[in-house]
């Protein structure tokens, strides 16, 4: 599945997450790791319209500061935590997991700790993998999922429908 396919269907899952937290007063968030950074590009909301505003231009490939976006996506999390102590936190990341770019010296390494930060605050995680399987497969989103136990798809075999089902597989709404 090709770079653009994919973020298609990140947008419009993630559009579609926005709907169905609307309409039961969850909230999303997300988070993009490109190139050397972070950042948090739709802070906490239930907004379809700023979801759409903001998701619109979402650029894709380059490096990947896998290490950055994990822990921006915790930072975010643990501040939404903060701010209401009785939401049930999902963190779905979508990669290819093949980390390119450290905040320090081993970007792996780093992804290893903020991962068991994620288990020690009971955070969900949902790893969706969007490696091209191919003679130069790495596999790290794979072996993040059996070493923390967190649950893992490629997202060749999902649709955004798919994708709402898992996220609402984490509450009842």
């Amino acid at each position: 599945m090709g770079a653009s396919k994919r973020m298609e269907v990140l947008k419009g899952a993630v559009l579609s997450l926005l709907m169905d937290a609307y309409q039961k007063r969850n909230k999303i968030g997300m988070v993009s790791f490109r190139r050397e950074d972070a950042k948090l590009i739709l802070p906490f909301t239930n907004s379809v319209e700023l979801g759409e505003k903001l998701l619109k231009d979402l650029p894709t490939g380059g490096k990947t500061p896998l290490s950055k976006g994990f822990l921006k996506s915790y930072e975010a999390i643990i501040n939404e935590m903060r701010k209401n102590p009785y939401i049930i936190p999902v963190v779905i990341f979508i990669s290819d997991f093949k980390p390119n770019v450290a905040y320090g010296k081993n970007a792996i390494e780093e992804v290893y700790t903020i991962c068991e930060k994620f288990i020690e605050k009971e955070i969900n995680v949902v790893l969706i993998d969007t490696e091209v399987d191919n003679f130069i497969k790495i596999g790290i989103g794979k072996k993040l999922s059996e070493m923390f136990n967190f649950t893992y798809y490629k997202i060749d075999n999902l649709t955004k429908e798919d994708l709402i089902k898992i996220a609402n597989n984490y509450y009842h709404g």
